[in-house]
């Protein structure tokens, strides 16, 4: 009895949750047992208690330290599995969107198949797809989610207008470099017009940006970046890092140097393959310099 009174005052100011009874139950099991055998060695059981609880007192920090883990886990979890509904204006803003989305594609999927000069459709259907990502920006912003309180209309009006945009030039720059019979230049030109001011607008608005984090997620953040932290201690030395530094700047200034030549002397889409070979050997390069030995 005395045991259980002693743990329950080292957790008196935690969340009774399953998760913290569990763990007080455990360090109570374990105080009973080596108060038993303190009593076997010849110590009464008053100071059996004593020297007991004293050994616990050199641990109390990590016990507290877990206890709040488990704590946070439970909070987390908590607020996890409670899901917020999406509202009915949400609902209609994700319908509209995807019906957009739809009518794209279908109005692309048509022009395509047909025999008549649909160059007006596909710049139709580029037109309806940005419209398309800016509502779903624009709507998903301004729901509240479980891990994020909504966003101010406005900002979320901001955010929609410039991915809008972005969305636009991208889609006009594809039809422009189909229609012009694989002309980079063109449409590099429009990619640059849209995407340039549209970046700007969007680095302003990521620099600006508020916290809009729910206050339980911060113990969830502080616990994956605990966690990050040790997995790169266990596994990465300095040693390995520098040779995987030189490695990879190696490899990829390699990797523009052939781009560069193939696109001068070839084609420049087809010197964009550099790249993804550059990728796939600087992940492989990952899993052997990294790799942990057993």
């Amino acid at each position: 009895m005395k045991e259980k009174v002693y743990i329950d005052r080292l957790f008196a100011d935690y969340e009774d949750t399953p998760e913290i009874r569990d763990f007080k139950e455990e360090i109570t099991g374990n105080l009973k047992e080596r108060i038993k055998e303190l009593v076997i060695k010849g110590l009464d059981e008053e100071k059996a208690f004593d020297k007991a609880t004293a050994e616990l007192g050199d641990i109390t920090a990590i016990a507290d330290d877990a206890g709040k883990k488990k704590r946070n886990e439970a909070i987390v979890q908590m607020y996890m599995k409670a899901k917020v509904p999406v509202t009915k204006r949400t609902a209609g803003g994700l319908t509209a969107a995807s019906g957009l989305l739809l009518l794209a594609a279908g109005l692309a999927l048509a022009a395509f198949f047909s025999e008549t000069d649909g160059l007006a459709v596909y710049y139709i259907s580029a037109i309806l797809l940005s419209f398309a990502c800016g509502l779903y920006t624009y709507f998903g912003l301004t729901q509240e989610t479980t891990a994020h309180y909504a966003m101010k209309k406005g900002r979320a009006l901001a955010y929609g207008v410039v991915l809008m945009i972005a969305f636009l030039g991208t889609g006009l720059a594809v039809v422009s470099f189909l229609n012009h019979v694989f002309e980079m230049s063109i449409a590099l030109g429009i990619q640059i017009a849209f995407s340039f001011p549209a970046s700007c607008a969007l680095l302003f608005l990521l620099v600006t940006e508020p916290k809009r984090q729910k206050p339980w997620l911060k113990a969830m953040v502080e616990q994956e970046i605990e966690k990050s932290m040790e997995f790169h201690q266990d596994m990465v030395d300095p040693v390995k890092a520098v040779r995987f530094g030189v490695a990879s700047g190696g490899l990829w200034i390699l990797a523009i140097a052939i781009y560069i030549t193939l696109g001068i002397f070839f084609s420049w889409l087809y010197a964009l393959l550099v790249f993804s070979f550059a990728l796939a050997i600087q992940i492989f390069m990952i899993l052997m310099i990294f790799k942990k030995k057993k």
